[in-house]
């Protein structure tokens, strides 16, 4: 039971930032971006973003892609939508 807990404990606490919230509603804005253009659009140093980044990647709820130099992030819903589900199937039983 732990373990299975741990995919969804790891997805609400990427949710549980402001500024995360605000990144993954930006992607939802525009699709996708490149990490720099996330870092210029809330002023953020360029650590806070990859730290950002990579904690809603882990968590499922963004995904990237490598084109050149350049890391581009969208909206992963797929897992996004499985996560959702699999947590309002077990609250809603």
């Amino acid at each position: 039971m732990k373990q299975s807990n741990e995919k969804f404990i790891r997805f609400f606490k990427a949710l549980a930032n402001q500024e995360r919230i605000d990144i993954v509603k930006l992607l939802k804005d525009n699709t996708e971006l490149n990490a720099q253009s996330i870092e210029r659009r809330f002023y953020l140093e360029q650590s806070t973003t990859s730290h950002h980044l990579k904690m809603l990647k882990n968590a499922g709820v963004v995904k990237s892609r490598r084109e050149g130099r350049n890391i581009f992030y969208s909206i992963n819903y797929e897992i996004l939508t499985a996560i959702w589900g699999e947590f309002s199937d077990i609250i809603l039983k």
